[in-house]
């Protein structure tokens, strides 16, 4: 067999051969390419424009803070309505609120009040799509191709991080910002007319009392409809609490959600903010060099979605704190380095560690909840990552500007100690079980 033939024939590509996946992956991979043009151009805009982390980190917490409180409602909405349409209708409103910020760009007129606004109207439909997208995957794609679902997209947003933000770099020290915003905004267009083409059939339909076992479901491409429970319909506020309750009473989701919050908030303020301030301020490289970091910790990450998607479920508790150790310590060698290819190593580690640990989870997680309750759950854990990054993102930029040294490093022991709560707490024991086994079995690991 040779080496192309031994490739095709590895786990991580049988998502693959779902019509509707292929084409929700090609309608990712767009937008994600022109996502990475929008992080590379905002960070370099609002430097250029302020030379503040602070201001930074507000253009940020404006996306994050409507994004965070409506991810759960929408999550509600995920469950009870199409989700090709609810991404369909997300494509378009972000696309337009990207081709504004393309004009003001453009034209010399961006202000940090004008992208506050705009970065709320984009939270505001970012949390539409989100929920959507975590709810069509698990109903498309059967419980055992879902670490190779998560794994291609994931990986996916990985190379286009590794091959996007240089190109962006390129692009605005040649044409300025509003050119890789105008590129973000039609990647956005051509992602929507990608998504119009899936299943019409694809229908939220109540699955009640239907607990998903490994390797029992059905994808919905190949069952468009499903048959819809004659009880009474729950209200909203109803379907709510069934998510709040449904997560309250197990305990591997709990602890999920519990590392998920710590990790974001020791995480995602000093990526996001970080990288551009290095740029900029210690290691005087532009935006090429905060292009090439970008791609660095991309690059790790696509190489850990890699081998996470040809991996099982099955034993991977200690291997996932393992990685969030390394994650800590890897942000704590980007706090104290002062070369930018040493920086650049430590983010590659970094992102292999957080590609894999995010793959093995979310395809657990997947595997585990009633697929009814799908939407409501996985809006809550991406609560716990979305709803803590205002935060995190506002002690980032206050804390660079002040010492960035003692908040990079602050930042990775408190992943460190993280990884040493799961410990504590038994969740390797947890994530070694079966996705399908019963919450009391969790909760005596």
């Amino acid at each position: 067999m040779t080496a192309i033939a031994r490739a095709r024939a590895l786990p991580m590509w049988r998502a693959l051969n779902v019509r509707d996946f292929r084409l929700l992956w090609a309608s990712e991979a767009v937008s994600l390419i022109g996502d990475q043009f929008h992080f590379v151009a905002m960070s370099w805009l609002v430097i250029s424009l302020t030379g503040s982390g602070l201001a930074l980190g507000t253009v940020l917490i404006a996306v994050g803070v409507p994004r965070a409180i409506l991810l759960v409602p929408f999550g509600v909405v995920a469950d009870r309505r199409s989700p090709r349409n609810l991404m369909l209708a997300a494509h378009l409103g972000r696309g337009a609120v990207v081709a504004v910020i393309a004009f003001l760009a453009a034209t010399g007129n961006a202000s940090i009040p004008a992208l506050v606004i705009l970065g709320a109207l984009f939270g505001v439909v970012d949390a539409i799509y989100m929920p959507a997208q975590q709810t069509f995957v698990p109903r498309v794609v059967s419980p055992d191709r879902l670490p190779s679902a998560n794994s291609l997209l994931q990986g996916t947003m990985q190379l286009a991080s590794v091959v996007g933000p240089p190109l962006a770099g390129v692009a605005i020290a040649l044409a300025g910002t509003g050119i890789a915003f105008s590129v973000d905004a039609a990647s956005f267009l051509v992602a929507a007319g990608l998504i119009a083409m899936l299943s019409s059939g694809v229908v939220v339909a109540a699955r009640a009392g239907a607990a998903r076992t490994q390797g029992a479901a059905t994808p919905i491409a190949e069952t468009p409809e499903l048959a819809v429970s004659s009880d009474a319909p729950e209200s909203f506020g109803a379907a709510l609490r069934g998510g709040l309750s449904y997560v309250a009473r197990d305990p591997a989701i709990r602890t999920l959600m519990l590392l998920s919050l710590l990790l974001n908030l020791a995480l995602s303020g000093p990526g996001a903010v970080g990288m551009a301030w290095l740029a900029q301020n210690r290691f005087d490289a532009g935006p090429l060099g905060l292009g090439v970091m970008a791609a660095g910790f991309a690059a790790g990450a696509l190489l850990g979605t890699v081998l996470a998607g040809n991996a099982g479920l099955e034993r991977q508790g200690r291997i996932v704190l393992s990685g969030v150790v390394a994650a800590g310590l890897a942000m704590v060698a980007v706090g104290v380095l002062d070369w930018l290819p040493g920086a650049v190593v430590a983010l590659f580690v970094m992102g292999l560690a957080i590609g894999y640990t995010n793959v093995v989870a979310i395809s657990w997680l997947q595997a585990r909840v009633d697929p009814a309750l799908i939407g409501r759950v996985m809006s809550l854990v991406m609560l716990m990552g979305f709803g803590i990054t205002p935060l995190s993102l506002g002690l980032a930029g206050a804390l660079i500007d002040a010492n960035a040294v003692v908040m990079f490093v602050g930042a990775g022991l408190a992943v460190i100690g993280a990884a040493v709560l799961g410990m504590l707490i038994g969740f390797p024991a947890m994530l070694d079980a079966r996705p399908d086994a019963p919450p009391s079995e969790l909760a005596a690991a």
